[in-house]
């Protein structure tokens, strides 16, 4: 099999005879036949380029370094964020460090001053964004009770996030952040690429 990299044959086909084929390898006439029977369907090549197998939605990213892809469930962190008293927006924001594609995303919303849950006066308008993409069919308000860490069955199918791509959810109070503020985090666990 020749091994070809940027287009130059590094490791060629310079030994085509039937021992390196492997027929006449102790009596073994079988040894080999399949291989060339392939290439021969092929158009008698021998060989070709190898392809690297990538999961389906890495096909609008790439890969950075040299190491063979591999796919792995990883998490990525929001950056907090502290929506001050008497405010009522503020925005989620994360930027991965290799390619990157969401499933399940916990958002909490503490009172500070008072350290309880303010979830129920937080939500998500008008979407979650990935780059330029918007996750979700339409824009809206989104509770965030509905990404609680013990919420079920909110796995969602984000868009493939490349390298530094920046994710934004815009972050909004049904009511006025009362005195210290309202405290919010976010992370997402999906599948990146090492």
């Amino acid at each position: 099999m020749a091994l070809i990299l940027g287009g130059l044959d590094v490791v060629g086909d310079d030994l085509d005879g039937d021992e390196m084929d492997g027929d006449e390898m102790d009596g073994l006439s079988t040894v080999g036949r399949r291989r060339r029977a392939m290439a021969r369907a092929r158009g008698g090549q021998r060989g070709g380029p190898i392809a690297v197998p990538t999961p389906k939605w890495m096909n609008a990213t790439t890969s950075q370094g040299v190491s063979r892809p591999q796919e792995d469930l990883d998490f990525m962190s929001f950056t907090p964020l502290t929506i001050a008293a008497g405010a009522t927006t503020g925005t989620l924001t994360a930027q991965p460090q290799r390619p990157f594609r969401g499933e399940r995303l916990i958002l909490t919303a503490t009172n500070i001053t008072a350290g309880t849950d303010a979830s129920g006066t937080a939500t998500i308008n008008p979407a979650i964004f990935v780059g330029a993409v918007q996750v979700g069919t339409n824009q809206g308000s989104t509770p965030f009770q509905a990404f609680r860490a013990d919420a079920f069955g909110v796995r969602l199918s984000w868009p493939a996030a490349g390298q530094g791509t920046t994710v934004n959810i815009p972050c909004v109070l049904t009511t006025v952040a009362p005195a210290g503020g309202v405290s919010i985090s976010g992370t997402v666990f999906g599948r990146a690429m090492r």
